[in-house]
């Protein structure tokens, strides 16, 4: 069989699956974007200042800046305790607080602006793997589908390998598209994922029944642009603004604890929520339920493995952490980038493939076991106040996994390095070396949009290597310690050569070489 082959089929139009898809596009790969309208109820999320960088890597930010969405300084809380606390955004930096429809059907929009292929009718029916003759198109060949000119290689003929098949419909009509990649963005459908790879969690399901609220005179609270967050008995609810005068609020449950029968007793169970909630409920006085109410499933869940070959699961597809964390779009876009990232890679560079897929699977659960342990803090801080279930298992469910990547919270506090640090400062002249047992140890990193290999140092806390500290390079940091017997005079060196970092942070990565014996005092 001789068919066309693309570069990556994308399944999905979430915010996972647009923004690979538009990043891909942007490097001249050839993409197409399955995905179909109507499959998530119309909600709003909080979007934190730092998806800010996620923007401009991804090339959107001038699109969402322009799409007039709420810009929030912060959260207004009641979380255990009866009084509010009000959280501002550091350095008055402000997020976004965006209606999903809307966002979801911008980043769809700049996808296919930037070159991406995009079928927005289409239902996916299966994937198959193929064994076949590859068909190498030619930039001179005629297009595959009317009026679709993909990308091509530069070479022509035929070459046997593999591809991978993606059966759809629309209108009724079967298609299939082959693809060398396929990323699955298919949220919590998990085309590929419910194929065994997904793990469920422990700690209960969670149920988010959602109604948007207006209310004329705008809405009484330290400031109008905060997400709010209240914690009660039998769960929490969340507000988020879209406007001036209306509001997105969120009943968060647990199905096992809160009986649900049948969906004429949504409205009310709503309600009941509502009254626990005695801060917010105040809030909703003189204010009207301008939709119905929506109930959505927000149980968490993690995967087994996310990657296999020519497949990456990205963003919810993978995991999908509690919407307590408000990370939830932040991670399906850092997702989407690496995803790209590693196929892009691995289209130009086959032979990265296999470290790129080891560097995509670390990330990805590390991301998701960071924000679950997060969640379960908050679940402990609420426990301690509300005598129910519903927060003491979610307070258990705290995973034990610890990733390779450095902590640097805990590395602040740790013994060693800050008695590394200490000496550091009472010495009136330094003599560094790197010490006997420093290794060196090649791994995976992103650079750029690709993914190469680079020299790492290895020491029994960091067994499988470390590289970076708050952007200080360490490889580079321990190859220019032994020629400067003045650490100010190593730190302009470093400078010179490298992306500048303030002093803070250079002494912090000098301690930590010292403490944990890469580096040592002659």
């Amino acid at each position: 069989m001789t068919s066309p082959v693309h570069d990556v089929v994308i399944i999905g139009g979430g915010p996972a699956g647009c923004c690979a898809a538009r990043l891909l596009a942007s490097w001249d790969r050839d993409v197409w974007v399955l995905t179909r309208p109507g499959r998530t109820a119309a909600l709003a999320e909080s979007l934190p200042p730092s998806c800010a960088r996620l923007f401009d890597r991804i090339g959107i930010r001038a699109e969402v800046d322009a799409a007039g969405f709420v810009r929030t300084t912060g959260n207004t809380v009641w979380w255990g305790e009866a009084d509010s606390r009000t959280e501002f955004f550091a350095d008055g930096a402000r997020g976004w607080q965006v209606e999903r429809d809307r966002f979801d059907a911008l980043l769809l929009d700049s996808a296919e602006a930037a070159g991406a292929r995009v079928e927005r009718t289409a239902t996916v029916r299966d994937i198959t793997l193929l064994r076949q003759h590859l068909e190498r198109r030619s930039p001179d060949s005629p297009p595959a589908v009317p009026g679709f000119s993909p990308s091509a290689p530069e070479a022509s003929g035929h070459a046997l390998g593999e591809s991978r098949n993606v059966r759809y419909e629309i209108g009724g009509e079967v298609r299939d598209v082959h693809a060398r990649w396929i990323l699955d963005a298919s949220g919590r459908a998990g085309m590929f994922a419910r194929r065994g790879w997904r793990r469920s969690e422990t700690g209960g399901r969670t149920l988010a029944l959602v109604a948007f609220w207006e209310r004329a005179g705008g809405w009484n609270v330290p400031d109008p642009t905060h997400t709010l967050v209240m914690s009660h008995a039998g769960g929490w609810v969340w507000s988020v603004p879209i406007s001036a005068t209306c509001r997105c609020i969120a009943v968060m449950i647990d199905p096992a604890r809160t009986r649900l029968r049948g969906r004429e007793q949504l409205e009310q169970l709503y309600n009941s929520q509502l009254r626990d909630s005695s801060s917010i409920a105040r809030l909703l006085r003189e204010s009207t339920r301008v939709s119905p109410v929506r109930a959505c499933d927000a149980s968490p869940y993690g995967a087994h493995r996310v990657s296999d070959d020519g497949i990456l699961l990205v963003g919810d597809a993978a995991s999908f952490v509690d919407p307590l964390s408000s990370f939830g779009v932040k991670k399906a876009m850092a997702s989407a980038w690496l995803a790209a990232v590693v196929v892009h890679s691995a289209l130009d560079d086959p032979g990265i493939t296999l470290a790129a897929r080891e560097l995509y699977e670390t990330r990805e659960r590390a991301m998701y076991e960071g924000l679950s342990r997060r969640h379960a803090e908050l679940s402990a801080e609420a426990a301690g106040t509300h005598a129910n279930g519903f927060w003491s298992d979610r307070a258990a469910a705290s995973s034990d996994w610890v990733g390779d990547e450095p902590d640097v919270a805990a590395l602040r506090a740790d013994p060693q390095v800050l008695a590394a640090f200490a000496d550091l400062r009472g010495r009136p002249a330094v003599r560094m070396r790197p010490a006997i047992n420093a290794r060196r140890t090649t791994r995976p990193i992103v650079s750029g949009n690709r993914i190469i290999l680079a020299e790492h140092m290895v020491c029994a806390a960091f067994p499988t290597g470390i590289r970076w500290v708050r952007d200080v390079d360490l490889v580079r940091l321990v190859g220019m310690a032994a020629a400067h017997d003045q650490v100010p005079d190593l730190w302009e060196a470093y400078n010179r050569s490298s992306p500048p970092v303030p002093l803070p942070d250079f002494l912090g990565a000098l301690a930590l070489l010292l403490g944990k014996g890469i580096l040592e005092h002659s």
